[in-house]
Formats: C-alpha cells, structure tokens, sequence
C-alpha cells in the first residue's frame, strides 16, 4: 500500500471551512487505498479521536512548545508567525516520517493560501501543493463598498508581496513543487510568475454526497413570486451592499424578495441599508444559524445571489447548486470560473451603478423567463454533483498521484 504524507494545518471532522476540508482529504485519500499519514494542529486532536476511526488513516498532531501556542490567538501578526513556526516544526517531523515510510506523495491542502506556503518541497519525492488561491484582487473601483475596510485590503496586498518575495516556504515551495492546484485565473497567473513548473485549476471546496437534496425541489419562479438567497459574513469584501441596492431597483416588484443568512461586522450597515432604502419588507435577516438550518434555506428559495469583490472558490456557490439554484454574481475572480452561462448570470465588473442595475436585471431576466430558469437550475445541480469530494479526489490523483 503506498504511503502519503498529507498536510492539513486545519482538520476536523466536526467543523466547516479549511478544517472540513482537510478532513475530507484526508478520509477520502483513505478510501482509494492508500495510507495517509495526516499532520494537523494539536487542538483537533479531541474531535479526531472522539470520531469513529478510518482504516488506513493515521494523524499526528503537532503543537508548539514553550508557550508559543498562544501566538496563534494573540494578534493576526502573530498568528502568520505562529503558521510558519508550525510548518517548520512539521517539516521536520515530516522527515522524520519519510525515513520510516518512504511517501509516495507529500501533499499540502491546508492553508490553502500559496503566500504562507509549506516547507515540506525539502523532503525528497513529489511535492503537491493545494487547491490555493489569494492571487485576487478586489476592484479599486468599488472601494466604498469597503467601507473603513479599504485599508486593510491595500494592506493585505502588500503583505502578500512581501511572503511571496521573502518567504522561505513560498517561492522555493512554487519553484520545486512537482504541481500546483489553483482555484482561479488570478491565483494562476501569480504562481506561474513566481515560477511554479506544473499548474492546474481545481476548486477549493467539494460536497459531500449526503449534502444534496433526496429530490429536487420543483419550483416555478415569477416576477409573482421570486426567493432570493444571499448567505455568508457580512464582511467589507463580500460585497453584500451591492446586493441591498440591486433590490431597491426590484422593489416595485413585490413578489421578489431576499433572505440575507449570515452576520458580521457590517451588520448594522446593512440593516440600515434596508432601512433607509424603504426595503423592510421584501429584505429578511436570519442572523447566524446553524449549517444545518442554512441547508433549508437553499431549499426554499430560487436563486442565490454571490457579489463578492474578492474570493477565491467560495462553497456557497456549489451549496446552493446542489439545491438547484441558479446563481447571480459577479464576473470575478472564484465566482467567475465557477458559474457558467449554463448555471447562472455572471454580471461584468464595470462600474458599481452599472452593476447594479444589471444585477436587477438579471433577476428579471430569470423570473421573466421560466423555461431559461429551469435549464439553469437542472444545470445548475449537475454541477454540483461533479463536485463530489469522491470525485474531486480520484480525479487529483489520476492527474498527480
């Protein structure tokens, strides 16, 4: 049986995001035969040895000593120090490793960020490194909808030129990988610069197949009669204002209405927004709920709306898909290359008023035209099911295992 050395900074089979994903690598590698040897953080080690075990899989969890562990709370700052710190003591156990099981394959899932990288290009057989992103850049031209948030984004891009220039564990990483996974046109571009050899794309995020509905909801949308979804953090660059002012151009139209899932700092700005905007009636807050309960919320309504300035891969995307809704977004970055013109309307990033406005118009393109709608909403949920962790990961390893 061959050996992999699978590197999941964050792994958990009891929470979502990075954690959920390193833990499907993780279980997923082991059902297709092969011998996974998992670093994660050490506070994962409750949740992983409370879970019923998996054959072949085998978790060595790594803290760091002297205290250091409460770099990881302390301060952002800190936190990046403390990333590193960490790769570099699993590098080091991870060779130690290699002594005794001589991998395979040494494959970095998490974090899924090229910037902060992986020592472990060092141990001496294939290196994989991703699905990464963080090649994107959020439109200048929409900066107000940043908020006091701008600043940090200009912040951000120059902190992520400095790793890519100084970090030991990010250019030497892309230059002696045996194959980069990315998840956008953005992040590519960056990584071939920096002189990655082999690139692929592969999304960031998967299903599982007890994620999708039994049956799919059978809907019949109307300019009557039109649930919209919107769910995520209500952060600077999620771009949920857009949103907010694409309805107050709907809201002649009674029957089209919006659940907003999610809360954050923008809270208050948003629902001062709907406020103001006179749309108290046709906009909706849940608040934050349980993953369980956002599940029933893709099945109740029609379309998912997504207007992120800068993501990479987002989840929601192919959630919502798998309920069957069709998706209104942005031409950009993650979303960009995730929605087709089969599964959804993807919206140019022009100027905000122009996007705005046909940001609307989509959503009365779909509810004006019930046969195009029921096209993107079967194409939509086929979609989803190619994104199947089980088939994300047999076909990275028959392109790179």
């Amino acid at each position: 049986m061959k050996q992999i050395l699978l590197s999941a900074f964050g792994c958990n089979p009891y929470k979502g995001s990075e954690s959920a994903s390193g833990w499907n690598w993780a279980i997923e590698l082991a059902s297709q035969g092969y011998s996974v040897h998992v670093l994660t953080r050490s506070d994962s080690k409750p949740d992983i040895t409370k879970h019923p075990p998996v054959d072949n899989l085998h978790f060595h969890f790594i803290g760091l000593n002297n205290g250091l562990e409460k770099l990881y709370t302390f301060s952002i700052p800190t936190m990046y120090l403390y990333y590193i710190l960490w790769q570099w003591k699993a590098y080091r156990i991870g060779k130690s490793l290699h002594n005794k099981y001589l991998f395979h394959r040494v494959h970095h899932v998490s974090w899924g960020s090229f910037q902060q990288g992986s020592f472990l290009y060092k141990i001496k057989t294939p290196f994989i490194f991703g699905p990464t992103g963080g090649g994107q850049k959020a439109p200048e031209s929409f900066k107000e909808y940043f908020l006091q948030g701008w600043e940090n984004e200009i912040k951000r891009e120059k902190i992520s030129a400095l790793f890519l220039r100084f970090n030991p564990a990010c250019r030497n990483m892309l230059k002696k990988s045996s194959a980069v996974l990315v998840s956008n046109t953005e992040t590519m571009e960056v990584v071939r610069a920096a002189g990655a050899p082999k690139i692929f794309y592969s999304l960031d995020s998967a299903l599982s197949s007890d994620f999708f509905p039994k049956q799919l909801p059978l809907r019949n949308p109307s300019l009557n009669r039109m649930r919209l979804l919107w769910v995520g953090r209500f952060m600077p660059r999620k771009g949920l204002p857009l949103v907010i002012e694409a309805m107050s151009r709907l809201k002649e139209n009674k029957g089209i209405t919006l659940t907003i899932v999610g809360d954050g700092e923008l809270n208050d700005h948003a629902r001062r927004m709907v406020s103001e905007l006179g749309l108290n009636e046709s906009v909706k807050f849940t608040g934050l709920l349980p993953f369980s309960e956002v599940r029933n919320y893709y099945n109740t309504h029609d379309v998912f709306f997504f207007t992120s300035l800068r993501d990479s891969g987002p989840a929601q995307l192919i959630e919502a898909m798998a309920f069957g809704l069709p998706v209104v977004c942005l031409n950009l970055h993650g979303q960009g290359y995730i929605v087709s013109d089969k599964t959804g309307i993807r919206v140019p990033v022009t100027t905000p008023s122009i996007v705005v406005k046909e940001l609307a118009d989509a959503i009365n393109y779909l509810a004006s035209n019930p046969q195009i709608y029921e096209r993107m909403s079967r194409a939509a949920y086929e979609f989803a099911r190619q994104q199947e962790w089980s088939n994300k990961v047999a076909t990275t390893i028959r392109q790179l295992y």
